[in-house]
């Protein structure tokens, strides 16, 4: 699917009600809307939180704030969600009202609120990565540490999506999926070692169950990582942090190529997600992508192999509402800037 500038969003906002988060997204985002996670209406929609339910072992306490997995307790529980998993009960797999109010009024209020200009709408899931490397059992060690843990957490959540797919396609035929990894952005610190080959095995696993239902497929990373690496990954949409981060991004120019060559969407995360919105404005803003792209040509990308979609930086759930409203609205018109051209 070829894009021209469309704006979307990333997921989180900071609104407590979701029918006013709909209300805001429906009115700036008329082409890809997207579904709003409220971490401040509720821990349970903590991004880890919200696609907690169903993996083996999972402690939660609301009050103060905390998930673990104890293994002890893994044993007992495992052999239902595998049983449920290999038997393709995706219903097992829900995400529950309470953990994603945004989600369902989504789905409620999009016939009623969303205009003839929809051509795909946009959901989210939190990758297996960034889950087992932010997951800790009782003895605080990350699951991506256990091999069967981080297997059985990739499983879950390939099924959480596959779920959200089928009840998003009800309401409308066109769906993308992002996976939110932003724990990539420890790739090749001294702080996190990972098995390179067993993560790309377990977020190609996502990626496919994704595919397999029929919608594109993104991810986003809000800070610099190993680029070919998710470049590699048979997605449809890389979103990354374009603000902050272009140039780092541009430097893998024959990989980027490979991945327009395929088909592949950028989503230029050029708003900023902060305060400093207030300091851009939309002309500014598509002056940088406007850069951005002349230096992928001059290294040799095709300017027409170039699909491209914008979106704030990352998600806007920790700033307040009228900022949030703010980078939602330049957004908008960034896209309608860049749709001049």
């Amino acid at each position: 699917m070829k894009f021209n500038f469309e704006a979307t969003g990333i997921g989180s906002v900071p609104f407590k009600d979701a029918k006013s988060a709909c209300s805001v997204i429906f009115k700036q985002f008329k082409t890809i809307p997207f579904w709003p996670q409220l971490p401040k209406r509720s821990f349970l929609e903590n991004m880890y939180v919200q696609y907690s339910e169903k993996i083996p072992g999972l402690v939660m306490n609301e009050e103060n704030k905390t998930v673990h997995i104890d293994t002890s307790m893994v044993a007992s529980q495992i052999e239902e969600v595998y049983g449920k998993y290999l038997d393709g009960e995706v219903k097992f797999f829900k995400i529950s009202e309470d953990r994603a109010e945004g989600f369902y009024e989504f789905l409620e209020s999009f016939k009623g609120a969303a205009g003839d200009g929809v051509s795909l709408i946009k959901g989210h899931i939190t990758g297996p990565i960034s889950y087992s490397l932010f997951l800790t059992d009782q003895n605080k060690k990350s699951a991506i540490y256990d091999k069967d843990l981080f297997e059985l957490i990739t499983k879950v959540l390939a099924m959480k999506a596959k779920w959200q797919i089928r009840k998003m396609r009800k309401i409308f035929a066109r769906t993308a999926i992002f996976i939110d990894e932003p724990y990539l952005v420890s790739i090749g610190s001294s702080f996190v070692n990972i098995n390179m080959e067993e993560a790309a095995k377990r977020l190609d696993e996502v990626v496919e169950a994704i595919k397999k239902e029929g919608a594109l497929v993104g991810v986003h990373c809000c800070g610099n990582t190993d680029w070919p690496f998710l470049l590699k990954r048979g997605i449809d949409i890389l979103s990354f942090d374009a603000y902050n981060f272009s140039k780092e991004f541009s430097l893998y120019a024959a990989d980027i190529n490979n991945f327009l060559a395929k088909g592949g969407t950028i989503a230029w995360g050029v708003v900023p997600a902060a305060d400093t919105v207030e300091k851009e404005t939309p002309k500014a803003l598509a002056s940088r992508v406007k850069t951005a792209i002349a230096g992928l040509v001059d290294k040799g990308i095709s300017r027409e192999a170039i699909s491209s979609l914008v979106t704030p930086s990352c998600g806007v759930g920790t700033l307040d509402e009228s900022t949030a409203k703010k980078v939602f609205k330049t957004v908008n018109e960034l896209s309608e800037e860049l749709r001049k051209i």
